[in-house]
């Protein structure tokens, strides 16, 4: 269903791309800090991302403080940046990403991405030390405590979310983010309509499997007829590569993208994916992935994701005993002589 074009402040405020909403009952206005760059988080969010924002930041973070708010964003994440302007030279000599800012300077942030993108997969496979917590009936996140910090993440609206201070103490942060989800109800866009592609210039993964698969992905699972028959497209990264299956019998699929390391767009290929279009691979080949090559159990982070070893599947229309089924399926592709 389309986005309503207005900007609504809610319990946490919650902003969908292109500059709409779903608006909820309960209505309340987001802790003041934040006012002055609303207008820009409206006009910059992309529509497959949401952004949320608290309706309290506790005292500690903004006290005798200069605020400076930084808004960065892609196709991918958004982020945004509470800082002290003021900051002792001291501690901002450094410069972003030093400990001495991170502690002092930066105050508080937010990210938000989908759940395809490189900064969601990358904190999943080093998601080990993180206490589960309750941020809702409904909802758990995770809290990790860092050396003078914390951060908090979860999962809502198929976005992946997480916040930062080294300015609060852990349940403090917990409140906050706790704030965020309450009583939220985004709904994502639509699945945009795209040009047909011409079905010989498309590859299924039955086809894909048949031809002895690829370079880097050599594997087969047993999946339902309607993605074995389905088109694949990959996008490859440094160390991870997607695969999202879009089903058979859609009236229209988007043209492969040519010339790049991504055979459709990432904004694209998720809302297939949350409209129960797609379902999305992912492999980490990197040395990350290597903690959990033992694994004998599927980790299931979220609704609609689990990981076995390496190897992830989101598909939010399954159950977790459909997405285990396929994981654990997980076989060679026989190679041809």
């Amino acid at each position: 269903m389309k986005y309503k074009s207005l900007l609504s402040l809610t319990v946490s405020l919650a902003i969908a791309g292109s500059g709409g909403f779903v608006p909820i009952p309960a209505i309340a206005e987001i802790d003041p800090v934040f006012k002055p760059i609303l207008g820009e988080i409206k006009n910059k969010l992309p529509s497959n991302l949401v952004f949320r924002l608290p309706s309290r930041l506790p005292g500690a973070i903004t006290r005798e403080m200069s605020p400076q708010l930084t808004f960065d964003v892609n196709s991918e994440r958004a982020y945004l940046a509470l800082e002290d302007k003021d900051c002792p030279p001291r501690f901002s000599r450094g410069g972003r990403g030093t400990r001495g800012y991170n502690l002092v300077c930066l105050r508080f942030s937010v990210a938000s991405s989908t759940l395809a993108s490189k900064y969601y997969q990358e904190d999943r496979q080093r998601g080990s030390g993180a206490d589960a917590i309750e941020l809702s009936r409904n909802l758990i996140g995770y809290h990790y405590q860092g050396t003078d910090w914390n951060t908090v993440s979860w999962v809502q609206d198929n976005n992946y979310f997480k916040i930062y201070s080294g300015t609060v103490r852990r349940n403090e942060l917990i409140e906050v983010a706790r704030s965020m989800v309450a009583k939220s109800q985004v709904l994502g866009g639509r699945v945009q309509n795209v040009t047909q592609q011409p079905k010989s210039q498309l590859t299924t993964w039955r086809e894909f499997v048949e031809q002895g698969g690829g370079r880097y992905i050599q594997v087969d699972y047993d999946l339902p007829p309607e993605f074995r028959n389905g088109y694949v497209y990959f996008n490859q990264g440094a160390s991870l590569i997607t695969a999202y299956i879009l089903k058979q019998g859609l009236s229209s699929y988007p043209p492969v993208n040519v010339g790049g390391l991504g055979e459709i767009d990432v904004t694209n290929g998720d809302r297939y994916v949350q409209s129960g279009k797609a379902i999305v691979f992912s492999w980490n080949l990197g040395n990350s992935g290597l903690r959990f090559a033992n694994d004998t159990q599927i980790r299931f982070t979220e609704k609609g994701t689990g990981c076995f070893r390496a190897n992830c599947l989101t598909a939010p229309f399954m159950t977790n005993e459909q997405i285990s089924r396929i994981l654990r399926s997980k076989k060679l592709i026989p190679q041809k002589n």
